[in-house]
């Protein structure tokens, strides 16, 4: 038969009108899913929730059917809930609104300290010294407004997101209770022939959230119970609300550490410069103690990163995808990195998955 009286595969692609038709749904897919970004990370969160769950959901369905484990599970989560909100929240939100009125107090005792620097006899002696603690000046201001006013938007955005994060444990409740059959779901949306790759990366999958999730809860504990024990050891205010911040940001590797000490600084600032260098004093203690104990121990057996690969990666979904994408970066990129070791550099290319 010659080449001309050959059909061709696809003959709607020789129309203009069908090729327009295809791109127009096709731009409004992208755009449908650029919109709906949200859900998608919503959807990956509660992945992991899920993640955290199977830890007691399996312990405690050795003994009794797994729907009893996951009701007894919610039941100790609600009541751990209103336990904490009724001993715990009253003190949180008194130490918060107590944090509030800390930071103009850090910004006027801040002004003072850089008005005192540059009349002093040192300062004038020092080459453009002068010009520098006046731009510092400025943009410490400059900075203490701005968190200032983020302030209100953000306890909007808590009270919004409860809703949210009750969606969210419900939805993890689901996951946790049949995880076979949304595995079998997917399955069978894939070719018979590429069936086992889907099972082993789908294991690893698991295997590799499962190690992150639980080597971080323990950083997570640990951290956060270290910081709230020694900004109350030195006598810095609103300790408790410090070590939640410190214990949430660690969640998020590198970028939280930093983030979650300045408002234990600001609050040192504005009690006295003792209480800004001891608070300054226990951070670095204990991310030193991160970097030399809890690293190594906690998270030897968990996923290791790059620190270089993971910044980057948690600066671009933090570009795209804002807060929410900064927070799910790092367990993103877990999954990420175990389906291209295992389905393109161990099968594509047949080679060894490099060591870390």
């Amino acid at each position: 038969m010659a080449a001309s009286d050959r059909k061709p595969r696809w003959p709607l692609l020789r129309h203009p009108l069908a090729i327009a038709f295809g791109v127009i749904v096709m731009y409004a897919v992208l755009r449908a899913s650029a919109e709906a970004y949200l859900i998608f990370l919503l959807a990956f969160l509660a992945v992991l929730v899920a993640v955290i769950f199977s830890f007691p959901v399996d312990l405690l369905a050795r003994w009794m059917p797994r729907g009893l484990a996951v009701i007894a599970l919610l039941l100790v989560l609600i009541g751990t809930t209103l336990g904490a909100a009724v001993l715990a929240v009253p003190v949180v939100i008194t130490q918060a609104k107590e944090l509030v009125k800390r930071i103009p107090e850090a910004s006027s005792r801040a002004e003072q300290w850089f008005s005192s620097a540059k009349t002093s006899e040192a300062m004038s002696q020092v080459p453009g010294a002068q010009k520098v603690a006046d731009n510092v000046a400025d943009r410490a201001a400059s900075a203490l407004d701005a968190v200032l006013s983020k302030l209100a938007p953000a306890a909007l955005n808590v009270v919004s997101g409860s809703a949210a994060l009750v969606l969210l444990v419900f939805l993890a409740a689901f996951l946790v209770y049949q995880p076979d059959s949304y595995r079998r779901g997917l399955r069978a949306l894939v070719p018979r022939e590429h069936e086992d790759a889907f099972e082993e990366t789908w294991r690893r999958l698991g295997n590799d959230l499962k190690q992150w999730v639980g080597g971080i809860l323990v950083a997570m504990t640990l951290m956060g119970t270290l910081t709230g024990i020694g900004l109350a050891v030195v006598g810095i205010k609103a300790w408790l609300l410090l070590g939640l911040i410190t214990f949430f940001a660690t969640f998020v590797p590198y970028v939280g550490a930093i983030t979650s000490a300045i408002p234990g600084l600001i609050v040192g600032l504005s009690q006295s410069p003792r209480h800004f260098g001891l608070a300054l004093l226990v951070y670095l203690v204990v991310h030193i103690v991160e970097g030399y104990l809890v690293e190594p121990l906690v998270m030897r057996r968990a996923v290791k990163m790059r620190p270089a690969s993971l910044l980057e990666w948690q600066a671009f979904l933090g570009a795209v995808f804002g807060l929410m994408g900064a927070v799910v970066a790092t367990p993103l990129l877990v999954c990420v990195r175990s389906a291209v070791t295992h389905l393109y550099v161990e099968r594509k290319l047949g080679k060894t998955a490099p060591e870390d």
